[in-house]
């Protein structure tokens, strides 16, 4: 490509990556996209700050600029490595998380408006934040603070099971999951299970122990941790040890930040208009492995077919892996594969395999084909555009493709499988593949119904004439079919409507407001309460729209008829166990014997709350032991926060 050529391909990038939240290649192949244009070119092009603030948020000026750091190879830079310690020695370092950059203006009573870094020099306000933040007091330093907003692994893992189930694409990475969930127009659902965690005074040219100190005194946020050593020869080793304890510690890191650690660093060392020069970025090599793909399998959801590369089985981050998403078609045409191609898997930060690289073969066969019929059912596919557009792709395959047809037995067979799982109605026994034997997806019956509700009318005969099932076994899972109609609460049902985008925490918002299903379906019937809607904490006007639409409408209107929710009592005033009269703030962590995401709902549905991170504001920590010595319970007792087990959970509960 030529310079132009290049240079524009890097600023798409920025854009879709720092704007859009919806990355066009991996962090490996965008590295290396501007190495080649340094290494033709020189930096003087790329001697900026990525992103720039969205027209559909306020603008806001940052009072010091809020720019990037340099970066140094750990692995393939040493010797620059030890040249920059010796800079800036003597140095501290902290991780360098994998999130979006927010930083916390203080207003005259503490709360803050947060706002986005933007350019470095213009940033947005984000009108939704997390919501153990938005209050008075949480910033009492006088001064902007700089820190991130990041999605941790585990919760990350559990929000994708979610997504999973319900039939909705996975979030690719925790950091664009975080990005594209704070810097979204209406409040995420997700919104308070995210971090923030800060590690800069921007303004202030002080030590860096100093400003630390200020952080934890005077902030009611999480701060980084930090490290250091005695000599430079040591510091080298003390680097590669914090950047392995952070990444296998469950908070999404892309690397670790020296900084120098003494009092106006910032003054001595100077910058450019990309960084500050008194610190410097130390990026690790990704584990990454070469291998062939065979084929490309097209998965059926029950909102979007989702293709999946299989290639030669190979080792990553200590697993071995022979499959990975690649999320949609227009991907697929980015990487142009064809079968036999050779490829580069990477599985950074101990996530989800993704293939980022085709490095191709000699005289290749026919590329990889988009698929015109739905492999389940033969039906012709649909597409729908993606919202952010991949450089170099023609128009007409930056899409991804779905089965409209309603009566294909696999997006039913999936919407089945949904309602079975332990996040909706728990039933034992209905898997996918009992699901594909009710519709017939299997290939070997008949199928016994037409929506996914119809389960709640099938009597054991019907699940004895499936094949696999004896008597004894249909009895069981008629009866686990017949508990889950009975006991439904309308979070449940709401949820069970199989409508992407409406879930479990909606419905329990919902379910917190309207308390009945009467007075839920006559708000949802009635387009004159819309603003009713929008007013509850997660809904904007997009998902308003979407509950009050005929697809939600008639599918809720149909369910009900097969399955009455219970209808919602409030925690009580007084009375019960020691959570009577007052909402609680939990926080779920560790191995449990049930699903967290089955715990959180619980909670929810008693009109308590979940977040992700433990503060002064959370009333209890929920471990596998009260007796845990994780860094969440280590932190939690810290702040006084009780520490408890499931069974003191029931307790609480009463």
């Amino acid at each position: 490509m030529t310079r132009e050529e290049h240079l524009a391909a890097i600023r798409a990038a920025d854009a879709a990556y720092y704007n859009a939240d919806a990355p066009v290649m991996t962090d490996s192949e965008y590295d290396r996209l501007r190495a080649d244009y340094i290494a033709k070119y020189g930096a003087a092009d790329l001697d900026y700050v990525p992103g720039e603030a969205a027209a559909a948020f306020s603008k806001f000026r940052h009072t010091v600029p809020v720019i990037s750091l340099a970066k140094v190879k750990f692995d393939e830079e040493r010797g620059k490595l030890e040249s920059e310690l010796r800079r800036l020695w003597p140095v501290l370092h902290e991780p360098k998380l994998d999130g979006l950059t927010v930083v916390a203006y203080p207003r005259a009573d503490g709360s803050c408006t947060f706002v986005t870094r933007g350019d470095g020099k213009t940033g947005e306000v984000l009108p939704a934040f997390i919501r153990v933040y938005e209050k008075s007091g949480v910033n009492r330093t006088g001064e902007a603070v700089r820190g991130e907003v990041f999605m941790d692994v585990e919760t990350f893992s559990a929000i994708n099971a979610e997504r999973e189930a319900a039939g909705e694409e996975l979030f690719r990475n925790p950091r664009n999951a975080a990005a594209g969930i704070l810097r979204n127009k209406e409040r995420s659902v997700y919104l308070d299970r995210l971090r923030y965690m800060v590690y800069d005074l921007p303004a202030l040219d002080v030590a860096e122990p100093e400003k630390l100190a200020l952080l934890r005194e005077k902030t009611d946020f999480e701060v980084a941790s930090v490290g250091g050593a005695d000599s430079v020869e040591e510091e080298m080793d003390a680097i590669g040890k914090f950047y392995e304890e952070h990444l296998h510690g469950g908070v999404p890191i892309d690397g670790v930040v020296v900084k120098n650690a003494e009092a106006g660093s910032l003054a001595r060392f100077g910058g450019t208009n990309h960084h500050n020069s008194n610190a410097v970025a130390v990026k690790f090599r990704p584990d990454q492995a070469k291998t062939t793909i065979r084929e490309i399998v097209w998965q059926v959801g029950r909102d979007s077919l989702t293709p999946v590369g299989v290639f030669d089985e190979v080792e990553l981050d200590g697993t071995m892996v022979s499959k990975a998403s690649l999320h949609n078609w227009a991907n697929v045409r980015r990487l142009a594969l064809h079968p036999g191609d050779a490829v580069v898997v990477e599985k950074a930060n101990e996530i989800i395999p993704q293939v980022i690289q085709n490095c191709g073969q000699e005289a290749p066969p026919a590329p990889f084909g988009k698929p015109s019929v739905c492999p389940a059912c033969g039906a012709a596919l649909a597409s729908r555009r993606l919202e952010t557009a991949i450089p170099d792709i023609p128009q007409e395959d930056q899409v991804e493709l779905y089965c409209p047809n309603d009566a294909c037995a696999e997006k039913l067979a999936q919407a089945v499988a949904y309602l079975g799982s332990r996040r909706i109605f728990a039933i034992d026994g209905l898997s996918v593949m009992t699901a594909r034997k009710l519709t017939g997806a299997a290939g070997d019956t008949e199928p016994k119904i037409t929506a996914p509700w119809d389960i709640f009318r099938l009597g054991v005969e019907d699940f004895r004439a499936l094949p696999g099932f004896a008597e004894k076994s249909a009895a069981s899972l008629y009866e686990a079919v017949q508990r889950a109609r009975q006991s439904c609460d309308l979070a449940h049902f709401v949820a069970a409507c199989c409508v992407p985008g409406v879930g479990l925490t909606v419905g329990g918002a919902l379910m917190r407001r309207y308390h009945t299903a009467d007075a839920l379906f006559a708000a949802l019937s009635d387009e004159a309460r819309r603003g009713e809607l929008t007013a509850i904490d997660g809904i904007g006007e997009t998902l308003a729209a979407i509950l009050q639409g005929g697809t939600f409408t008639r599918a809720f209107a149909s369910l009900r008829e097969a399955v009455t929710p219970k209808d919602y009592e409030p925690p009580a005033e007084s009375g019960g166990g020691p959570s009577a009269g007052k909402p609680l703030t939990f926080v779920i962590t560790g191995k449990l014997s049930r699903p967290r995401d089955e715990i959180k709902a619980e909670l929810e549905a008693k009109g308590h709350k979940v977040t992700g991170s433990v503060t002064k504001n959370t009333d209890y920590l929920l471990c596998e032991s009260k007796d845990s010595q994780s860094t969440k319970a280590k932190k939690a007792r810290e702040l006084g926060t009780r520490v408890i087990g499931e069974e003191e959970l029931a307790e609480i509960l009463g």
